[in-house]
Parts: structure tokens; C-alpha cells; sequence
């Protein structure tokens, strides 16, 4: 019996340090992805219906960057797509865009870029797409037919281009990383707050009761009394805490933001706080070793950042990573705090992703109610035994 029990513990340590290694090893994987985002999501409001707008859109398709999945019906539509999230980019082309050219007038290709995205890919959809017009540009300096635009690579620079891009930039004029940048960083720093506070909460209310009831081992056998408090006061102190650092960070750095959506925000915000806490309560309920748990809490913290859709675009990314990334509230945190606080859009357009940041918060805290009847039954039991050895030691003193 004792050589199983041996093998087995040999097992769950190598497949415990296998899934660590091979988490750790993705992360290390993860910087080596291509920095530049593929497959953008484009929608093209066609206004000109002519071989030559059929040519533009043929070599946006087939550029690997972009991605055409809308067809824009007019400009207001256009703006919607960008407004909900469905597509990154719009691409117009305007009227007698084809007679102008003919005309030997020029035209002015208009890129309607999201600037609430990843800044990295509105710069690459503009470089790209100025890459495309500068082609057809110079095949059409050579006289070539509209219909052969961008089957013919050729170096010509005419002087008066006939094609050109202008960009317009929604939400964010300058393209600045800050409102993108900050709270991917602050959520990094969240999730790590979130956790070790309510850890050091429930590690230090642990010590003062074993103090007074030396046969308790494990935290969840600790009364209820001092389970509960330490939860719910450390997700207040927190939610308060990052919520007012967080404005005063945006507000220093001169970020804009509509005051009417700071409590929007503020909830976004305690949500992911309370599912990062619910995750650390689980554990520090069921490991007092402080180490193995700061182990834990970095192959947490650490992939999900590195798989949260900020430095990876989530369209690149391979199926695993992309599943790994998804299984951790950051993704949603980022994915719900986006639209709300630099589109302005209302909680009700980010409702799945809050709710599965409330599906995630409810598992772990139902496997922490669990852990917590366990470890109450574990308390009786460890009590009876503790009285009665402590009985038997009495008896025996009475007795020499």
C-alpha cells in the first residue's frame, strides 16, 4: 500500500510540474508571436460602383493584414460597425471616384480607423492601406488597365498621385497608446492586488486562531466568523482603492473620460477584483504553505496578462492560447472596459462579458463554500481528537 501511495504522489507531482512548465514555457512562446496584427477586421462603404473601387477593394482582400467581413451601406452604417466593435477599420470610396482619376483629379480614399483598439493595429491599417493605394498609384502612372491594378509590382513614383488616403479617428484623434496602454498595465496590477490582499487577510486572521485553537491546521477550518469578514472587507478596501487610482492615474496623465460612466467603470473594476479574490480565497482556503501560494499566483497573473488580447491581437493567437487566455477575467475585464470607457457606451453592451466574469466568481466561490463545510467538519473532528488527547495527558499526570 504504502509503495502505490508512493507511485501516485510520484504521478501528481510530475503532471503538476509539466502543467506549470508548459504554462510557463507558453508565456516565454507568446513574445515570439508576430508583433504586427493579421486578419483586421475591415467593413468597405463602396460608393462608386466602377472597376477601379472593385480593383481597391480585390487588394485590401488580398492583403494577409486585412480582413473585409462587413459591406458597408452608407456612412452612418459605417460609423455603427466601428461603434459596436464589429470591424477596426472602414474603408470609403468615394463618388466619380473613377471619372475623377480619368479626369486626372485626384481622390482621396477616406480610412475610418478605431482608435479605441489596440493602437498598434489603426497605425498598421493605415500604413498598410497607403501601401495598397500607393501600388494601384503607380500601375496606374504606367497606363495599365483598372482592371489589372495589383497584378503588376513596379517601382514608378508618379508626382501627382491619382489615389490617396486621408484618415479619420474616431474617439481618439491622436492615436494615443495611454488609453489603451494603462489599463492593460493597471490590470495586471489588479490582479495581483486583488489576490494577495484578501491572502494576507485571511493568512493573519489564520495565525490569531491558532493561537486560541491550536488543532486547526488548514484556514478553512477556521469558524465562519473569521472566514466571511476578511473576504468581503478586503473586495470593499480594494474595489475602493483601485477604482480611485485608477481615475486619479487618468486624470494626471490627462486622459479623457466621461465623468457620467465613472461609476460604469468603477463596477467593471470590483468585478474583476471580486473574481480575482474569489479565485485567491478558493486557494488560500485549502494551502497555507506561502510559498507554493506566490507560485500559484504568478502562473495565474503572468498568462493572463500575456494572453489578455493586449499584446497579442486574439485574432493571431493559436487555439490553445487563445482558450487559456480566455479561461482568466482579465480578457473580459479588458473586453468590457474598452467600449464603456473609451467609446462611452453603456454596460449593456458589454453584458456577456460581465457575465462571465459573475460565472466566474460563482464557481469559486461555490468550491470555496466547499472547501469551508470541509473544513468545519475537519474542526469538530480535529477538536474531539484534541480533547480527548488532551484528557488522556491530564489523566496521566493525575495519576504520577
Amino acid at each position: 500500500m504504502k509503495v502505490i501511495k508512493t507511485i501516485l504522489i510520484i504521478i501528481v507531482r510530475i503532471v503538476l510540474i509539466t502543467l506549470a512548465l508548459t504554462l510557463f514555457f507558453s508565456m516565454m512562446a507568446g513574445m515570439y508571436y508576430k508583433s504586427a496584427p493579421t486578419k483586421i477586421k475591415v467593413a468597405v462603404l463602396d460608393q462608386d460602383q466602377t472597376p477601379l473601387s472593385r480593383s481597391i477593394i480585390y487588394n485590401i482582400k488580398q492583403s494577409q493584414y486585412f480582413n473585409v467581413t462587413e459591406q458597408a451601406y452608407d456612412y452612418l452604417n459605417l460609423q455603427h460597425l466601428v461603434d459596436e466593435g464589429k470591424v477596426d477599420v472602414g474603408v470609403v470610396i468615394p463618388n466619380n471616384a473613377y471619372r475623377d482619376v480619368l479626369n486626372r483629379r485626384s481622390v482621396s480614399i477616406l480610412a475610418i480607423l478605431n482608435g479605441t483598439a489596440n493602437p498598434i493595429i489603426p497605425k498598421i491599417s493605415l500604413m498598410m492601406l497607403n501601401k495598397i493605394v500607393m501600388t494601384l498609384d503607380m500601375q496606374l502612372g504606367m497606363k495599365m488597365r483598372v482592371e489589372e491594378l495589383g497584378s503588376i509590382p513596379n517601382t514608378r513614383h508618379p508626382k501627382n498621385p491619382p489615389l490617396k488616403v486621408h484618415e479619420r479617428v474616431f474617439y481618439s484623434p491622436a492615436l494615443s497608446m495611454e488609453s489603451s496602454m494603462l489599463p492593460a498595465f493597471m490590470g495586471l496590477a489588479m490582479q495581483i492586488v486583488s489576490m494577495l490582499i484578501v491572502l494576507f487577510a485571511l493568512m493573519a486572521n489564520f495565525k490569531i486562531m491558532r493561537a486560541k485553537l491550536p488543532y486547526i491546521k488548514q484556514p478553512r477550518q477556521m469558524p465562519v466568523k473569521a472566514l466571511i469578514p476578511p473576504f468581503i472587507i478586503s473586495w470593499i478596501i480594494v474595489s475602493t482603492a483601485i477604482s480611485t487610482a485608477f481615475f486619479t492615474t487618468m486624470y494626471l496623465f490627462h486622459i479623457p473620460f466621461d465623468k457620467k460612466q465613472m461609476w460604469d467603470v468603477a463596477f467593471i473594476i470590483s468585478m474583476l477584483v471580486l473574481s480575482m479574490e474569489s479565485l485567491s480565497y478558493m486557494l488560500v482556503l485549502n494551502i497555507k504553505n506561502g510559498a507554493v501560494l506566490a507560485a500559484l499566483i504568478t502562473l495565474i497573473v503572468m498568462p493572463a496578462f500575456m494572453y489578455s488580447g493586449y499584446l497579442v491581437p486574439i485574432e493571431q493567437m493559436a487555439d490553445i492560447p487563445n482558450k487559456i487566455g480566455n479561461a482568466f477575467p482579465l480578457r473580459h475585464y479588458l473586453q468590457a472596459l474598452y467600449p464603456v470607457f473609451n467609446r462611452h457606451q453603456p454596460l449593456s453592451t458589454v453584458y456577456h462579458h460581465i457575465n462571465t466574469l459573475w460565472k466566474y466568481t460563482g464557481v469559486f466561490l461555490t468550491l470555496s463554500v466547499l472547501s469551508i463545510i470541509i473544513g468545519q467538519i475537519e474542526r469538530i473532528h480535529r477538536k474531539r481528537k484534541y480533547v480527548k488527547e488532551l484528557e488522556k495527558s491530564q489523566t496521566k499526570e493525575t495519576v504520577s
